[in-house]
């Protein structure tokens, strides 16, 4: 009897370690498949980073720039150098490419314009972070008006009408100097503005005073490009 007792505790025994190593059998075969889950504030955190990152590849940036224009619309005369202002902002994308929109003044003796215009730039050498070598392009139209000077000045009246604005191109090459957040560039380019007006051409005048009722005049339509190059100095910010 007593030997029954003995061979029943050990077959407990041995039933309960059985059991015990499955346990842990399995335990150890679920902790394989565990994997680890962020808590909410460290997923914030990620988020808020690549969210950051994403702004600073896209940053505003504005300009102010003024120079010469040099050349001439009557060569036999000479070279003219006027006044050239605009100013431009916009966005940088990533470290390299800017576009933005620009307002200007453009003197032309006889000619002011003022141009509104689209640019797009890219950094040759170097990036926004840096110094840079660029090349912009500058496209746009401008209002043009007559100035009444040099051998216009005694004119009581514009000797022309229906004055309207053409296409503006305007190519340019450059050097930016980065510090900190301010920019400065000097600017060699060349400009392109056409512009479009009538001139009025009067007859052979009339022999009696009742005739200038009928004094006869045409209209003639002209087309007038001005090409110039272009020196400028530009500050910006960013």
């Amino acid at each position: 009897m007593r030997s029954n007792r003995i061979v029943f505790i050990f077959s407990m025994l041995a039933s309960l370690l059985k059991m015990s190593g499955m346990v842990a059998q399995n335990y150890d075969l679920d902790s394989v498949y565990y994997t680890p889950i962020d808590k909410p504030d460290q997923r914030n955190r990620t988020a808020e980073t690549e969210s950051g990152q994403s702004l600073k590849r896209i940053e505003y940036f504005f300009t102010i720039q003024t120079g010469s224009l040099i050349g001439c619309n009557d060569c036999g005369k000479g070279k003219d150098v006027t006044f050239s202002a605009a100013t431009v902002q916009g966005v940088t994308i990533g470290k390299k490419f800017r576009t933005g929109i620009g307002v200007g003044l453009d003197s032309y003796q006889n000619w002011q314009t003022l141009p509104l215009y689209g640019t797009a730039s890219w950094d040759l050498i170097g990036n926004k972070n840096k110094n840079a070598v660029f090349l912009q392009m500058a496209y746009g139209w401008a209002h043009p008006w007559f100035v009444r000077d040099g051998a216009y000045s005694n004119y009581t009246a514009d000797p022309f009408s229906e004055v309207t604005g053409g296409r503006m191109i305007n190519p340019q090459i450059g050097y930016r100097i980065k510090y900190n957040k301010l920019k400065l560039s000097m600017i060699v380019g060349y400009k392109f503005q056409r512009i479009f007006y009538q001139n009025q051409q009067t007859g052979p005048l009339p022999t009696c005073m009742a005739c200038y009722n009928s004094y006869p005049y045409s209209t003639t339509e002209i087309t007038e490009d001005m090409n110039r190059v272009q020196l400028v100095m530009s500050a910006g910010w960013k």
